[in-house]
């Protein structure tokens, strides 16, 4: 049997427990900067040295957003086209869904 302080040790930690949210919420746009933005800069303009070279997309741009879906993004993530590496075994699923939340954000009009 366990004792009263143990007892309460153990209520106060599940009280806690349950207070905390179910899950996390995934910071895109840190991912972006963390992963993306090396290339395609902080704004999504791609007007980095490394963008250059690498001939980086400019995700700013509207026509490039209108011409591409979700889907596309996503895919571009998990395969990595050209010089770009995949990060489909290096991100949760959540977190690749948080980058295609946070490139569409770098939207220009």
């Amino acid at each position: 049997m366990l004792s009263k302080s143990a007892l309460l040790s153990l209520l106060g930690g599940l009280t806690l427990l349950a207070s905390l949210p179910m899950r996390a919420e995934v910071d895109g746009p840190q991912l972006y900067r963390q992963h993306c933005a090396k290339c395609h800069a902080e704004d999504g303009r791609a007007n980095t040295l490394r963008g250059w070279l690498y001939f980086a997309q400019n995700l700013s741009q509207a026509k490039w957003q209108d011409n591409n879906s979700d889907n596309d993004i996503l895919d571009a993530i998990q395969e990595g086209p050209g010089a770009m590496p995949s990060y489909a075994d290096k991100l949760s699923e959540a977190e690749q869904l948080a980058l295609v939340k946070a490139v569409r954000g770098l939207r220009k009009p």
